[in-house]
């Protein structure tokens, strides 16, 4: 048994490597303005091919997809964009997902035995799960970062996938929208999908500070009862 579990974990660690050594190698092939040209020279299949770009970027550690949203927007326009980042985005969450749990989850398992502060985490993020996923979709935190972390805690797929499909529709829209606008950078439509996505950014740091604040209240007025003077 203990054999099987060393060969697996080897093969697991040569597979990452190879992984990390290719997107190391091919790094300046992976940026967006590459990713771009290849899919023009290739405008038959650019969207078959776009889909697929998408659905393995979370194996392909060095690939952005704010930056794929972006390029679906100046390529594809804002409707076939949003319709193909969508599709893309479906099957990355999936991707993300099943690599993060066939790669780490035994490790996390063991891990859980030896360590009560991740087993704690690990029980909040079951109880949690939907709700946390959700969460950090709106916060606008790295999609694969999310998809990874749900694989290694065991949130159920289920919930991890529908909380994740709430939202990607309308991220999908807006940074396609920001993408099919970045040439007219004066323009509306720029602007406030611009603002938009530095706002869903600065949100957990604007929840925090209101938090503080509403602590600290607390303190320093326990009873709740207004000062009279």
């Amino acid at each position: 048994m203990k054999k099987k579990i060393q060969k697996a974990a080897v093969f697991k660690a040569i597979i990452l490597g190879v992984l990390i050594a290719g997107g190391i190698i091919y790094y300046p092939y992976l940026k967006a303005g590459h990713i771009r040209t290849f899919l023009e020279r290739n405008s038959t299949l650019a969207p078959v091919l776009f889909i697929i770009i998408c659905a393995l970027r979370p194996i392909i550690f060095y690939l952005p997809s704010a930056g794929l949203s972006i390029v679906a927007g100046l390529l594809f326009g804002l409707y076939r964009g949003t319709l193909y980042v969508c599709i893309g985005g479906a099957l990355s969450t999936v991707t993300g997902y099943l690599f993060a749990k066939w790669m780490g989850r035994g490790v996390m398992e063991r891990m859980l035995r030896r360590n009560s502060f991740l087993a704690r985490v690990e029980r909040f993020s079951q109880q949690k799960g939907w709700r946390l996923v959700l969460y950090m979709r709106i916060f606008n935190l790295p999609w694969d970062m999310v998809s990874y972390w749900s694989g290694l805690t065991g949130i159920p797929f289920r919930e991890f996938y529908l909380s994740s499909m709430l939202v990607i529709i309308p991220v999908s829209f807006l940074y396609t929208l920001f993408g099919a606008n970045i040439t007219r950078p004066m323009s509306v439509e720029f602007i406030g999908s611009l603002v938009v996505i530095i706002g869903f950014g600065a949100l957990p740091f604007i929840l925090r500070r209101i938090q503080g604040r509403q602590d600290e209240n607390w303190r320093n007025n326990p009873s709740g009862k207004q000062d009279p003077y």
